[in-house]
């Protein structure tokens, strides 16, 4: 009985040992692979060129680190018969709009650079989490203590730390839908006029817009990626140069790179299918000491929707003084909040719109080069970001409609219905409520 005894204490701690071993393997391989750079990524224009000239700045044989993050508040879940409102039982996560978007800008970015060891980390975080570090958040973004400046804090604090599940690929074939959670150029005006979610053409598009330079009344070829005639193509893609050295004959059809391809071009923008199911690997913590943040894109580029909102009322000269007013707070109301959040993790917050020779080139650009206010939502707003990006070879990003963190991530949605009942009812410059237990 003692020999059978001693036999099963030596296997409980062979056993135990296995198990250390195997942890141990574990976090040496993590060290192994860990990147020295990172990107809070939201799939949107600003964080995937970010991501793409990372790319050519990174040693080829080291991981760039994409970390997206996602909120969900998961005992509350209505029940519903669509196919997306099912798979929301399963990954409540995957209805955020900026996780929706990331996924496809990722697909695409394997595609462009296969040979890049691209590392897509999902942050998944349940608001029983955020209520938990309600006290410690709030003591990083004070003496911020609006509503607004919370849940956005908070999509810094938790995307900051890393820990999240990494997604190996977007699974293709089966289970590939139309998203109801992202907007692209164009897309309001098709639902305008059609009243229904039916793909549109480039050249149905085109028809109906003149060219995308500013008071240029002349017609642009439908397949121009710029939306543009070949006159105006051209200059943007002048700009495009200046803004990154070499030359960048993006066009095809106005550079004659590629002949016969009339008409056969479909317009990505409105016909976007993501696919809803991915493939999780492992949980994974990066360590990645610098982390890349698109801040300063939106407030330089006008890329909010009350940029449009001040341009409809003012024009221009309103939009100019606008842009000017909030370059000028922008140290104020952003930087401090956001690197208070992310620096707590040790780590080093960089904000590359905010280099000073980025700055000192959009300064020297009127207004009018860089935005062009009466073309759609995702097309119009940040436009030289988005002929940016066409140039680099990421075009599902350049469409996108912009959502900021608080809302394409859902933090706001799941915090505003705990606040304040639903909302509806909530206001990103109240002050902040205290939370209800959850």
């Amino acid at each position: 009985q003692s020999q059978s005894q001693s036999q099963s204490q030596s296997q409980n701690r062979n056993g135990h040992n296995n198990n250390l071993n195997k942890i141990s393997s574990q976090e040496q391989m993590q060290e192994q692979e860990q990147a020295t750079v990172a990107v809070l990524f939201s799939g949107g224009v600003d964080s995937v060129v970010l991501a793409a000239l990372c790319h050519n700045h990174v040693p080829p044989d080291e991981h760039i680190d994409l970390i997206n993050i996602a909120f969900a508040t998961t005992g509350i879940q209505k029940e519903s018969t669509t196919a997306q409102s099912q798979q929301s039982k399963e990954d409540p996560f995957s209805l955020s709009p900026d996780r929706q978007a990331a996924l496809l800008s990722f697909s695409e970015m394997q595609e462009r650079w296969p040979q890049r060891k691209w590392r897509f980390i999902a942050v998944n975080v349940e608001y029983s989490e955020v209520v938990r570090e309600e006290k410690r958040i709030c003591g990083l973004i004070s003496p911020l203590n609006s509503t607004m400046d919370f849940n956005i804090g908070t999509a810094f604090w938790f995307a900051s730390q890393g820990s999240g599940l990494i997604v190996d690929k977007v699974a293709d074939g089966k289970g590939m839908q139309k998203s109801e959670y992202l907007r692209f150029a164009g897309d309001a005006a098709a639902i305008a006029s059609n009243n229904t979610t039916e793909k549109v053409t480039a050249r149905e598009v085109a028809s109906n817009m003149n060219c995308s330079r500013y008071k240029c009344e002349r017609k642009p070829h439908p397949d121009c990626c710029f939306g543009a005639c070949k006159s105006c193509c051209s200059g943007y893609q002048k700009r495009i140069n200046q803004f990154l050295g070499g030359r960048g004959n993006v066009c095809s059809i106005h550079n004659n790179q590629s002949k016969g391809s009339k008409g056969k071009k479909k317009n990505q923008i409105s016909e976007f299918k993501l696919h809803v199911k991915q493939l999780y690997r492992q949980s994974f913590t990066s360590h990645a000491r610098v982390i890349l943040v698109g801040i300063g894109a939106d407030e330089q580029m006008a890329g909010y929707g009350r940029h449009r909102t001040t341009y409809k009322r003012g024009g221009y000269d309103a939009l100019r003084e606008e842009l000017k007013m909030e370059k000028s707070r922008l140290w104020t109301r952003n930087l401090g909040r956001d690197d208070r959040c992310i620096s707590s993790h040790g780590k080093e917050a960089r904000f590359p719109f905010l280099d000073e020779h980025v700055v000192d080139f959009l300064n020297s650009l009127d207004v009018e080069e860089f935005c062009d206010m009466d073309q759609p939502q995702g097309v119009g707003d940040k436009m030289i970001l988005r002929l940016v990006a066409k140039n680099l070879g990421v075009t599902q990003c350049s469409g996108l409609v912009k959502r900021a963190i608080q809302f394409g991530s859902r933090i706001a949605k799941c915090s505003d219905v705990n606040r304040f009942g639903s909302s509806r009812k909530a206001s990103g410059t109240a002050q902040l409520l205290r939370t209800r237990g959850v």
